[in-house]
Parts: structure tokens; C-alpha cells; sequence
């Protein structure tokens, strides 16, 4: 059931398949907004199953490194594994 409702509670808005439509599209542009924000920007995604003993983890860490010397931001899904190595070595370099 949708929380948006009118008036007296007894027709429910925005549940038909063309409102969500604008939901969806709405989201998007939500997001597109606040990465506008960001600058120049690098996602990196990867696996959650890599531990740090991992030589790509520890790649991820030195590569996002690197990338925030440069001036760029790094965007993560933020999970372990590989992002969460990424965020590490962003804010390692400050970033």
C-alpha cells in the first residue's frame, strides 16, 4: 500500500504504473543532483568476498590512492571487499 493518500484516506496516489514512472524518474534526477556536486569522480565496484589479505584489496587501496592525489573523488557502493578497500584508500590520501 502507497503512504501518499488525498484527502479522506480513500483513493491511494501514485500506485498505477505511470506514477511510477515519475517516481523512478524523480530518484534519478535526485541523484544526478547531488553527484553534480562531487567534481571529477571514479566508482569503483568490485567483489564483497575479497578479504584484505587479498592482493587485489590491497590494489584497490593503493589505485584509490592515486586517483584521490589526483584530485578526484571515489564513489563506492561502500559494502566490504573491494569498496570497502577503495574507501580505505581514499581516506587514507585525505580524500
Amino acid at each position: 500500500m502507497s503512504e501518499f493518500k488525498n484527502g479522506n484516506d480513500s483513493t491511494e496516489l501514485f500506485t498505477t504504473d505511470s506514477w511510477r514512472v515519475f517516481r523512478i524518474v524523480s530518484e534519478l534526477v535526485e541523484g544526478f543532483e547531488k553527484m553534480t556536486s562531487l567534481g571529477p569522480s571514479v566508482s569503483i565496484f568490485g567483489s564483497a568476498k575479497l578479504t584484505p589479505a587479498s592482493p587485489y584489496y590491497q590494489l584497490a587501496v593503493e589505485a584509490a590512492k592515486h586517483i584521490t592525489k589526483k584530485n578526484f573523488a571515489i564513489i563506492t557502493g561502500g559494502g566490504p571487499g573491494i569498496m570497502e578497500a577503495a574507501n580505505k584508500g581514499a581516506q587514507e590520501a585525505q580524500g
